[in-house]
């Protein structure tokens, strides 16, 4: 709190002294050592952030080449079944031995340099962010110097107004007495603090440029160490295989073209390795080289052919219920209006026994039969509609035609689409294909 409160007094002098409104203590020679001061902060922050970037490269380096080795063995190891792949592929049996032994150098080379990076964490980090910890305490030092100097600057500018006033009040003499005893104060603290830097910070230098040295060659040693051990198992996995004289890139260009022949171009012209934009296209364009038939599982009309190239990229239709021998039967009768008895109950007759006045005086008059059960009303039918997806034209009695995007009523229906299907259109009834329309 007392931090904030002081922070609240500096802002005004601050504000008006970038403004030119107050005038700025400034000392040169703190100023050259507070330059070099931050150059060497950068410097280790720059020397930290490439040591760490120097370890993981190299560990990605381990990894990748690892990597590389085990994905070659594997390349060519596709099969467990196949016996001998150097017997099948004899250009390639080289690297087919090597491969394996290639992979198990570069496991042993990881586990090699693996020590080796952890004495870089040890011994170059470790130290380097101990001097950044010591770079942020004198940095906190040189910041509250800063603050010294500006409560300096504050007490100054105002003891120098109020020294300059002609006519100056009782409070005005009161306010004199406490300004000239804070600025002795504010004087006392910037000179300890400045002074103490102007004297200590040359000599930190010396003395960081004999601890960061030693980091130097250090480092230098422990990446040469590296390059030696990468070197050595390098060499030792190319004797009695390859030849690893220098040998310019040109020429390892040249050789490598040479060597891959012609397979490129043989596995470009696979018809595994072309994209295929559309099977519907693909489909059509073979239907239109090797001619596309026209039976659909019955005989169509002699005045219903359509042409081939419209009916090319249409679905095969269904077959026909009953075959070409299909006779549609007699509807049944219609069932008779809800509320209406089956049958009039018989008329009644009188028995033609005896007379018939006397047949009357001894018949009593029978009470009327019990209506008949009214039948249950069936819910009404949910009308069901689907969508034609190409056009379709009768080929027989019977059939219901249609164009694309018709709204087509089902009239009845099976389980399956490749069944044909009952529906209504424009008061007109008829079968048609059900994989030609989507519900």
């Amino acid at each position: 709190m007392k931090g904030f409160s002081k922070a609240i007094k500096r802002t005004p002098h601050m504000v008006t002294s970038k403004a030119g409104f107050s005038k700025k203590s400034s000392d040169p020679e703190f100023d050259d050592y507070n330059s070099h001061f931050s150059s060497l902060e950068q410097a280790t922050e720059k020397l930290l952030k490439d040591t760490k970037a120097y370890s993981d490269a190299v560990t990605a380096l381990l990894t990748g080449a690892n990597g590389f080795g085990n994905h070659f063995s594997f390349i060519y190891s596709p099969l467990s079944g196949e016996l001998s792949l150097a017997n099948k592929h004899p250009d390639a049996a080289a690297t087919i031995a090597n491969t394996p032994a290639y992979a198990q150098h570069l496991d042993e080379l990881r586990s090699a340099i693996a020590p080796e990076l952890e004495l870089i964490e040890s011994r170059v980090v470790g130290p380097v962010k101990e001097f950044q910890g010591v770079l942020k305490v004198i940095r906190k030092t040189i910041t509250k110097r800063d603050h010294k100097l500006i409560d300096y600057d504050r007490f100054n500018n105002s003891l120098t107004k109020l020294r300059d006033k002609k006519e100056k009040s009782l409070n005005d003499e009161k306010n004199l007495f406490k300004l000239e005893q804070d600025f002795e104060i504010a004087t006392n603290e910037y000179d300890y603090i400045n002074n103490a830097l102007k004297q200590d910070l040359p000599r930190f230098m010396q003395l960081a440029t004999q601890f960061i040295d030693p980091l130097f060659h250090s480092f230098y040693y422990m990446q040469l160490n590296i390059y030696y051990l990468f070197l050595e198992k390098m060499n030792s996995f190319a004797e009695g295989r390859y030849n690893v004289t220098n040998v310019p890139a040109s020429q390892i260009q040249s050789d490598y073209e040479n060597k891959r022949t012609d397979a490129w171009s043989q596995i470009e012209d696979l018809g595994i390795t072309k994209r295929i934009l559309s099977t519907s296209k693909l489909v059509q364009s073979k239907r239109a080289e090797g001619g596309v038939g026209t039976s659909i599982g019955r005989t169509p009309s002699a005045t219903t052919t359509s042409s081939t190239t419209s009916f090319a990229s249409r679905p095969p239709l269904p077959a026909y219920p009953g075959g070409s021998s299909f006779v549609k039967k007699a509807p049944p009768p219609p069932p008779p209006p809800p509320g209406q008895p089956t049958a009039p109950p018989p008329p009644y007759s009188a028995s033609d026994n005896g007379n018939g006045a006397a047949s009357a005086a001894v018949v009593t008059k029978r009470p009327p039969p019990p209506p008949p059960l009214k039948p249950k009303l069936k819910p009404e039918r949910v009308v069901e509609y689907v969508t034609a997806l190409y056009d379709f034209d009768a080929q027989a009695d019977g059939d219901l035609s249609f164009k694309t995007g018709d709204r087509i009523e089902i009239v009845k229906k099976t389980e399956s689409q490749e069944d044909w299907w009952t529906g209504r259109l424009n008061g007109a009834e008829g079968v048609f294909p059900g994989n030609y329309v989507q519900c």
